[in-house]
Protein backbone atom coordinates (compact mmCIF):
# COMPACT_ATOMS: atom_id res chain seq x y z
CA UNK A 1 0.00 0.00 0.00
CA UNK A 2 1.32 3.45 -0.91
CA UNK A 3 1.75 5.93 1.88
CA UNK A 4 -0.49 8.93 1.60
CA UNK A 5 1.19 12.35 1.53
CA UNK A 6 -0.05 14.26 4.55
CA UNK A 7 0.26 17.83 3.37
CA UNK A 8 0.17 17.86 -0.44
CA UNK A 9 -2.60 19.83 -2.06
CA UNK A 10 -3.56 19.71 -5.72
CA UNK A 11 -5.23 22.01 -8.22
CA UNK A 12 -7.47 20.32 -10.76
CA UNK A 13 -7.27 21.38 -14.41
CA UNK A 14 -10.47 21.99 -16.38
CA UNK A 15 -9.72 19.04 -18.65
CA UNK A 16 -10.14 16.67 -15.68
CA UNK A 17 -13.70 17.90 -15.10
CA UNK A 18 -14.63 18.01 -18.78
CA UNK A 19 -13.28 14.60 -19.74
CA UNK A 20 -14.58 13.01 -16.54
CA UNK A 21 -18.13 14.21 -17.08
CA UNK A 22 -18.08 13.27 -20.77
CA UNK A 23 -16.31 9.90 -20.53
CA UNK A 24 -15.55 7.51 -17.70
CA UNK A 25 -17.02 9.38 -14.69
CA UNK A 26 -20.31 10.58 -16.15
CA UNK A 27 -22.82 11.88 -13.63
CA UNK A 28 -25.43 9.36 -14.86
CA UNK A 29 -23.51 6.37 -13.53
CA UNK A 30 -20.55 7.52 -11.46
CA UNK A 31 -21.80 10.07 -8.95
CA UNK A 32 -19.31 8.54 -6.50
CA UNK A 33 -16.41 10.17 -8.34
CA UNK A 34 -17.95 13.62 -7.99
CA UNK A 35 -18.77 12.98 -4.33
CA UNK A 36 -15.14 11.93 -3.84
CA UNK A 37 -13.93 15.28 -5.21
CA UNK A 38 -16.05 17.01 -2.57
CA UNK A 39 -14.70 14.68 0.14
CA UNK A 40 -11.13 15.31 -1.00
CA UNK A 41 -11.77 19.05 -0.99
CA UNK A 42 -13.23 18.95 2.52
CA UNK A 43 -10.08 17.01 3.54
CA UNK A 44 -8.00 19.92 2.18
CA UNK A 45 -6.51 17.88 -0.70
CA UNK A 46 -8.05 19.16 -3.94
CA UNK A 47 -8.99 22.57 -5.21
CA UNK A 48 -9.06 24.44 -8.47
CA UNK A 49 -8.91 28.10 -9.47
CA UNK A 50 -11.54 30.64 -10.46
CA UNK A 51 -10.34 30.65 -14.08
CA UNK A 52 -11.14 26.92 -14.31
CA UNK A 53 -14.60 27.66 -12.90
CA UNK A 54 -15.08 30.34 -15.57
CA UNK A 55 -14.05 27.86 -18.29
CA UNK A 56 -16.52 25.29 -16.97
CA UNK A 57 -19.34 27.85 -16.83
CA UNK A 58 -18.97 28.46 -20.58
CA UNK A 59 -20.72 25.14 -21.25
CA UNK A 60 -24.46 24.71 -21.67
CA UNK A 61 -26.52 25.76 -18.67
CA UNK A 62 -28.09 22.27 -18.50
CA UNK A 63 -24.64 20.66 -18.22
CA UNK A 64 -24.59 18.61 -14.99
CA UNK A 65 -21.28 20.15 -13.98
CA UNK A 66 -23.10 23.48 -13.48
CA UNK A 67 -25.31 21.94 -10.80
CA UNK A 68 -22.32 20.17 -9.26
CA UNK A 69 -20.34 23.44 -9.05
CA UNK A 70 -23.26 25.01 -7.17
CA UNK A 71 -22.99 22.40 -4.37
CA UNK A 72 -22.53 24.22 -1.07
CA UNK A 73 -20.09 21.50 0.07
CA UNK A 74 -17.53 22.86 -2.38
CA UNK A 75 -17.15 25.96 -0.25
CA UNK A 76 -13.91 27.61 -1.33
CA UNK A 77 -13.01 24.93 -3.87
CA UNK A 78 -12.22 27.50 -6.58
CA UNK A 79 -9.33 29.57 -5.27
CA UNK A 80 -8.73 33.23 -6.12
CA UNK A 81 -6.34 33.86 -8.98
CA UNK A 82 -6.51 37.38 -10.40
CA UNK A 83 -7.64 38.67 -6.98
CA UNK A 84 -4.49 37.35 -5.27
CA UNK A 85 -1.47 39.66 -5.36
CA UNK A 86 1.15 36.89 -4.95
CA UNK A 87 -0.47 34.86 -7.73
CA UNK A 88 -0.41 37.86 -10.03
CA UNK A 89 3.30 38.44 -9.35
CA UNK A 90 4.00 34.86 -10.43
CA UNK A 91 1.57 35.17 -13.34
CA UNK A 92 3.38 38.26 -14.67
CA UNK A 93 6.75 36.49 -14.38
CA UNK A 94 5.33 33.50 -16.23
CA UNK A 95 3.93 35.72 -18.99
CA UNK A 96 7.32 37.40 -19.41
CA UNK A 97 9.05 34.01 -19.57
CA UNK A 98 6.63 32.66 -22.17
CA UNK A 99 6.82 35.84 -24.27
CA UNK A 100 10.62 35.57 -24.40
CA UNK A 101 10.68 31.80 -25.00
CA UNK A 102 11.95 30.84 -28.44
CA UNK A 103 10.91 27.17 -28.22
CA UNK A 104 7.16 27.63 -28.77
CA UNK A 105 5.42 28.99 -31.85
CA UNK A 106 3.94 32.46 -31.64
CA UNK A 107 0.45 30.98 -31.93
CA UNK A 108 1.14 28.59 -29.00
CA UNK A 109 2.43 31.43 -26.84
CA UNK A 110 -0.50 33.69 -27.73
CA UNK A 111 -3.02 30.97 -26.85
CA UNK A 112 -1.33 30.22 -23.51
CA UNK A 113 -1.16 33.92 -22.66
CA UNK A 114 -4.87 34.61 -23.25
CA UNK A 115 -6.28 35.93 -19.96
CA UNK A 116 -9.39 33.75 -20.16
CA UNK A 117 -7.34 30.53 -20.39
CA UNK A 118 -6.82 28.91 -16.98
CA UNK A 119 -3.50 27.10 -17.59
CA UNK A 120 -1.16 29.95 -16.62
CA UNK A 121 -3.29 30.76 -13.58
CA UNK A 122 -3.09 27.14 -12.39
CA UNK A 123 0.69 27.35 -12.62
CA UNK A 124 0.82 30.75 -10.89
CA UNK A 125 -1.36 29.57 -7.98
CA UNK A 126 0.61 26.31 -7.71
CA UNK A 127 3.89 28.20 -7.62
CA UNK A 128 2.58 30.74 -5.11
CA UNK A 129 1.26 28.19 -2.62
CA UNK A 130 3.14 24.94 -3.33
CA UNK A 131 0.28 23.00 -4.89
CA UNK A 132 0.62 20.18 -7.37
CA UNK A 133 -1.49 20.13 -10.53
CA UNK A 134 -3.77 17.32 -11.73
CA UNK A 135 -4.15 17.32 -15.51
CA UNK A 136 -4.65 14.95 -18.41
CA UNK A 137 -1.80 16.69 -20.25
CA UNK A 138 1.52 14.87 -20.46
CA UNK A 139 4.95 16.43 -20.48
CA UNK A 140 6.41 16.62 -23.98
CA UNK A 141 9.64 18.59 -24.31
CA UNK A 142 9.32 18.48 -28.10
CA UNK A 143 5.91 20.21 -28.15
CA UNK A 144 6.16 23.56 -29.91
CA UNK A 145 2.60 24.18 -31.09
CA UNK A 146 1.09 24.14 -27.61
CA UNK A 147 2.41 25.25 -24.24
CA UNK A 148 1.66 22.29 -21.99
CA UNK A 149 1.05 22.66 -18.27
CA UNK A 150 3.46 19.83 -17.33
CA UNK A 151 6.26 21.39 -19.39
CA UNK A 152 6.04 24.71 -17.59
CA UNK A 153 5.34 23.06 -14.22
CA UNK A 154 8.55 21.06 -14.64
CA UNK A 155 10.52 24.29 -15.11
CA UNK A 156 9.03 25.66 -11.88
CA UNK A 157 9.48 22.40 -9.94
CA UNK A 158 5.71 21.98 -9.60
CA UNK A 159 4.47 18.40 -9.38
CA UNK A 160 2.06 17.39 -12.15
CA UNK A 161 0.12 14.15 -11.88
CA UNK A 162 -2.58 12.36 -13.81
CA UNK A 163 -6.05 11.84 -12.35
CA UNK A 164 -5.56 8.10 -11.88
CA UNK A 165 -2.42 8.80 -9.80
CA UNK A 166 -4.39 11.13 -7.54
CA UNK A 167 -7.13 8.54 -7.18
CA UNK A 168 -4.59 5.80 -6.37
CA UNK A 169 -3.22 7.97 -3.56
CA UNK A 170 -6.48 9.22 -2.08
CA UNK A 171 -9.45 7.08 -3.19
CA UNK A 172 -10.52 3.55 -2.40
CA UNK A 173 -12.10 1.37 -5.10
CA UNK A 174 -15.56 2.64 -4.10
CA UNK A 175 -14.50 6.31 -4.28
CA UNK A 176 -14.40 6.74 -0.55
CA UNK A 177 -11.55 8.90 0.68
CA UNK A 178 -8.42 7.17 1.98
CA UNK A 179 -7.56 8.63 5.35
Amino acid sequence: MNSIPSSKKYLIDANIFIQSKNLCYRFEFCQGFWDWIIQAHLADIVFSVNKVREELKKGNSDDPIHAWMADDSLGKFFLPDIQDQQVMVNYRQLMQQIAADTHYTLQAKNEFMRSEVADAFLIAVAKSYNYGIVTHEKRDSYAKKRVLIPNIAFEYNIECIMLHDLLCQYARDNFSLKK
